[in-house]
């Protein structure tokens, strides 16, 4: 489900129609994110540390509305939920596109995230299905072979993109701590470097909570 926002009266109108008017309006932000506690529960739990750790992205990104905005025919509209889509490799140094449904329930979410990795190792080019061209969707791509410090995603304004992107990179081990690269890229006018920044502190608020599940 979906609303389409009265741009008549949104407080970031002007700011939509500036910059979704530039040829490449997305911004970015990288830094690094402590894992530690995701990262320990998951060894807990013996589930994957990267179905875990999506399924708490997620969980951040549903509670952060700036990450829910898209544009639409010209208008912004907001998501009640997103779902994310994940690049996932093949064993021939090839990648295709997964879909992967938002579910509050964990073992549901990696049960059927599963289903989705198996279809895509096992198909080919970019396997792309009605679900990964959804807009209800985060663009995602975990690098687990380098700790970035900077990177880009690809994107065109010009089709109307508004998806925002993230990206995670190697788990960094800092004596008992673990850390990894991370980086978001959106349209500005989604609510801007505060409000989308409102996903770290989001994250932070949460993991007490989540890793009580």
């Amino acid at each position: 489900m979906k609303r389409v926002i009265n741009l008549d009266n949104w407080n970031r109108k002007e700011h939509f129609k500036f910059f979704s008017a530039l040829d490449d309006p997305f911004w970015g932000i990288t830094t690094t994110v402590d894992f530690t506690s995701i990262y320990q529960q998951s060894k807990n739990m013996e589930v994957s540390f990267f179905l875990y750790s999506v399924h708490f992205l997620l969980k951040c990104i549903n509670a952060t509305t700036a990450f829910k905005l898209r544009i639409e025919n010209g208008e912004v509209v907001e998501y009640d939920k997103i779902n994310i889509s994940p690049t996932i490799g093949r064993e021939d140094g090839t990648f295709g596109f997964g879909f992967f449904e938002y579910d509050t329930d964990l073992s549901l979410f990696i049960e059927n995230a599963e289903k989705e990795i198996h279809r895509v190792k096992n198909s080919t080019g970019l396997s792309f299905s009605k679900d990964t061209a959804r807009a209800d969707v985060i663009r995602y791509s975990a690098l687990p072979w380098f700790a970035f410090s900077e990177m880009k995603h690809a994107g065109s304004i010009q089709t109307g993109d508004s998806i925002p992107k993230i990206s995670t990179g190697k788990l960094i081990q800092e004596k008992k701590e673990t850390f990894a690269p991370y980086i978001h890229q959106c349209p500005p006018w989604l609510g801007g470097w505060t409000k989308c920044c409102r996903i770290y502190t989001e994250r932070k608020r949460r993991t007490k909570q989540y890793i009580m599940i």
